[in-house]
């Protein structure tokens, strides 16, 4: 396996705050579509689930 190379330049920017804020901003606004415990919908989508259990 070959070892890549770090430009120098991107390290000094990795370490900088202001760089890092920027990256965690890429995104913000979209929507989340990871499931949520207290989602209402995933709580209603587990009640019609043991409904449909319990109607078989």
């Amino acid at each position: 396996m070959e070892r890549k190379v770090i430009d120098p330049r991107e390290v000094e920017l990795q370490l900088e705050d202001d760089f890092n804020a920027i990256l965690n901003m890429i995104g913000e606004g979209a929507p989340d579509f990871a499931a949520d415990e207290e989602n209402e919908m995933l709580k209603e989508r587990r009640r019609e689930e043991a409904k449909a259990k319990d109607l078989h």
